[in-house]
């Protein structure tokens, strides 16, 4: 089980850094053509291709089915998995998925601790009858949160910025509670959690805030109908220094992770028509789709799936005898051990021989290590 689980593993990380690649090189052409939220849509291919490799894989038995993905991408992949099922002993498998296992939930602690102790910094939160929270310990509105994100904002909001700066920075939180921006993100995080050992998931994540910056950007400013002039002095008023992305609390925030100067400069493009942005969208949910289709397709069979059917039917058999009816029936070639003895009684009909040789091993307290195309079974040391 632990072979199979590391296999997944190893294809979601391989799916989703292609994703992440993928989604690099798109996200800007596509902003200028079809608007920000185009390229925030983009996003959706990260999770969809690593999802994808939980889907059924399809029948390898047909000729006429060719993997969409050839060449080195393919072969880079189904060589990746091989070295997982086929590695020199199950015990580097188990101490590599414990590793993973123990940097996910340090990670989830550590998200955790600094979202509290974040928290906790703002101190008294008293809130007005808007229903947003203020706080003497912040100078710009934020929102944080996840499940019951809520917008905070200066305790002197009202006398450090003017009416109209107000309301438009009002309004870009209020965007990110509407678009739902804060569980999307807490979303995120839970993702580098899992993929804790992938320095893209880092890049992907500041990222990914910032595009959800760009989107309320490009909302509040065609809802608002104010100048987009007057939107960038109120991004310049409140910058404040550049923190990690990652090291921020689960929310949303006025001022960006990256240069503010992106961020103005994207005011100066004009807003995409309506059919413009809808192509864009779909543009992302095709490439959302197609990915989930490659990896799909693309994924290698697992053993088990391409495996020949055999039947097993011993009674009180010395176990050596049941192994090598094994082999004889599934034309495989095996090395047993001198140390393996005793006598097994199985009756397995019409099953994978893979499973059938697993079944044996484990019953009986047995390895296997896989050399070329020999499996070598000894006893547990």
């Amino acid at each position: 089980m632990e072979a199979d689980f590391a296999r997944i593993l190893v294809e979601a990380t391989l799916a989703s850094s292609t994703a992440v690649l993928i989604v690099c090189v798109l996200r800007k052409p596509l902003r200028r053509i079809a608007g920000a939220q185009s390229a925030y849509w983009l996003w959706l291919l990260v999770p969809a291709t690593a999802l994808a490799v939980f889907l059924p894989a399809p029948s390898y038995n047909n000729p006429l089915l060719v993997s969409p993905l050839p060449g080195f991408a393919g072969e880079a992949l189904s060589n990746a998995v091989e070295t997982i099922s086929a590695g020199p002993s199950d015990s580097y498998v188990t101490l590599a998925l414990a590793i993973w296992l123990l940097g996910a939930l340090l990670m989830s602690a550590v998200w955790r601790a600094r979202h509290r102790a974040f928290v906790r910094t703002l101190g008294n939160l008293p809130s007005g009858e808007d229903g947003v929270l203020r706080s003497e310990a912040v100078v710009a509105p934020m929102v944080i949160g996840v499940l019951r994100a809520r917008i905070v904002v200066p305790r002197d909001f009202e006398i450090r910025y003017t009416p109209e700066e107000r309301q438009l920075m009002l309004a870009h939180e209020r965007a990110h509670l509407e678009r739902g921006d804060t569980l999307i993100y807490g979303a995120a995080a839970a993702w580098l959690c899992v993929f804790w050992f992938n320095p893209l998931m880092y890049w992907a994540l500041g990222r990914l805030r910032f595009d959800q910056d760009l989107a309320c950007d490009a909302l509040v400013v065609s809802r608002s109908g104010a100048g987009r002039r007057r939107y960038a002095d109120a991004l310049l008023r409140v910058q404040m220094p550049i923190d990690s992305a990652w090291c921020k609390p689960v929310g949303c925030h006025w001022k960006s992770s990256h240069p503010l100067k992106e961020r103005i400069v994207m005011l100066k493009y004009s807003s995409p028509g309506r059919i413009r942005r809808a192509s864009g969208v779909a543009i992302a949910v095709a490439l959302a789709v197609s990915g989930i289709c490659a990896v799909t397709f693309a994924s290698p069979p697992s053993p088990e799936s391409t495996a020949k059917l055999i039947t097993i039917d011993a009674q009180d058999m010395d176990t050596r005898d049941v192994l090598k009816m094994i082999a004889d029936k599934s034309g495989q070639n095996f090395l047993v051990s001198d140390e393996v003895r005793g006598k097994i009684t199985v009756h397995l009909k019409d099953i994978p021989w893979t499973k059938a040789l697993n079944t044996v091993v484990l019953s009986q307290g047995l390895v296997t290590k896989q050399s070329g195309d020999i499996t070598l079974i000894d006893v547990a040391h």
